[in-house]
């Protein structure tokens, strides 16, 4: 099983690390994990076609993490895909991909009608929303959704996957919370989010101390990720999801190390981790 790392960024516009994204793969399967914008371009970078992807997730509905959804199903047709999409998401994911689909119809259905491909499989999208907690198989790699609290949102979730006695967990968007503590446990591992305290720049009228506060508050810190790594006994610890996207490197390693107890994996995009 692999983990690639197709987007570390967040909402702000860094050309060097692109929205929310990761792919894990096995020897049957490719599995695509919320689609940040440029997740088609860093597909495309890795030679993998969106054609050939088994399955889309979302951990939640976030505009960071499902911005390009519409772009991954039409390229994906672009590519020939022929088979249909099955997606994966918390409540409302039929509603989302429902009115995404029916806002670009016409100019689809334009396409469609003058291009005179074969198939239109593609746009064929089979959407099974989560429960709080549950399981799901995709060829050979096994997954289990969980809830994480990232509130206000209502319907957040992190996943771990396992294949050949291995164990991946992506945290999705929280705060430390007792339900990753928990199906994180002993990960091979565990992709999680940071938000770097004392990186982001002067307040400004658009950025409030309220606004920054409350930013901080529904992800989990610098101080707190190296703890969570450390209580969950996770063998490796790779860092993504960077708020802000540039920070001081060293300085967030030795942070993280003090409660990890080594040294976590700064998360570029498309690093590919071998599982």
């Amino acid at each position: 099983m692999k983990l690639t790392l197709l987007g570390t960024g967040c909402p702000s516009v860094d050309h060097k690390r692109y929205g929310p994204s990761n792919l894990v793969t096995s020897k049957k399967a490719k599995i695509l994990i919320d689609c940040g914008s440029g997740v088609t371009q860093r597909l495309n970078k890795l030679k993998i076609s969106s054609a050939n992807i088994d399955a889309l997730l979302f951990t939640h509905l976030h505009s960071d993490h499902a911005v390009d959804f519409y772009q991954l199903i039409i390229s994906s047709w672009h590519s020939y895909r022929i088979k249909p999409w099955k997606i994966y998401g918390p409540k409302g994911t039929k509603k989302f991909v429902k009115k995404i689909m029916d806002s670009w119809s016409d100019e689809r259905k334009l396409r469609i009608s003058y291009e005179a491909r074969s198939s239109v499989k593609a746009f064929d999208i089979e959407v099974t929303e989560f429960k709080s907690l549950g399981k799901i198989k995709i060829k050979d790699i096994n997954i289990r959704y969980f809830e994480v609290d990232h509130k206000p949102v209502k319907y957040a979730y992190g996943f771990y996957f396992t294949n050949n006695n291995k164990k991946l967990t992506i945290s999705g968007d929280t705060r430390p919370c007792e339900n990753l503590m928990k199906f994180a446990q002993k990960s091979d591992v565990l992709l999680h989010e940071v938000f770097i305290e004392g990186e982001i720049k002067k307040t400004n009228k658009m950025r409030t101390k309220k606004t920054l506060h409350n930013v901080q508050s529904y992800h989990t810190t610098s101080s707190e990720v190296g703890k969570v790594a450390f209580i969950t006994q996770s063998k490796k610890l790779v860092l993504t999801h960077f708020v802000p996207t540039r920070f001081n490197k060293t300085k967030l390693k030795k942070i993280v190390k003090k409660d990890f107890g080594k040294d976590p994996i700064i998360g570029e995009d498309l690093l590919t981790i071998k599982i």
